[in-house]
């Protein structure tokens, strides 16, 4: 028995040995492309643009009054639907996204459960009377002449820090808010 299997092991590795000297002696691979920067320009993705935001406020509140609302102007300069999902500021103990809706004559307020969208190339308003920001627990009044810090979340632009300043609403404010009662 011991003479049949030294008589086959040569046979078995004979395969083995001929596919290593094979990878052994095969031309090796010719290197990738260096990157130039027009290469790399056309294969890197677009880098999303960043939303404008021009001027953002909130309602002056006195002592007491626990919330507020936030407006402003965004435009999305890109070429890329995007959509506001969510603000944020130490100012406030929460920040909600709203929407204004009428339903059989009568206006109401929910939050914007899957943000607001801002279309590319678009420009949306957040106004009295529309959509708008609400901080609420505020623990302290909004100063008229202050302003306070606001992180605002895109779903695909990221986040941006924009500082809103206080003011307290005027005639024309307070007209746009009922005329769609």
């Amino acid at each position: 028995m011991n003479q049949i299997i030294k008589l086959l092991a040569p046979a078995a590795l004979a395969p083995a040995a001929l596919a290593a000297l094979l990878v052994a002696c095969a031309p090796a691979a010719p290197p990738p492309p260096a990157a130039t920067p027009e290469t790399a320009a056309s294969s890197a993705p677009a880098p999303m643009a960043k939303p404008v935001i021009a001027d953002p406020w909130a309602v002056a509140t006195v002592e007491g009054v626990k919330v507020s609302a936030g407006y402003m102007t965004v435009s999305n300069p890109g070429d890329i639907n995007d959509r506001l999902v969510s603000a944020s500021s130490p100012a406030a103990g929460k920040t909600e996204l709203h929407i204004m809706e009428t339903a059989d004559g009568v206006m109401k307020m929910r939050m914007a459960g899957d943000g607001i969208a801002t279309p590319a190339g678009g420009t949306v308003n957040l106004a009295p009377g529309g959509a708008h920001l609400m901080f609420l627990d505020l623990p302290a009044a909004l100063k008229d002449g202050t302003t306070i810090p606001v992180t605002l979340t895109f779903e695909k632009a990221g986040s941006i820090e924009v500082q809103f300043a206080v003011r307290p609403r005027t005639a024309a404010d307070k007209s746009a808010d009922h005329a769609k009662h």
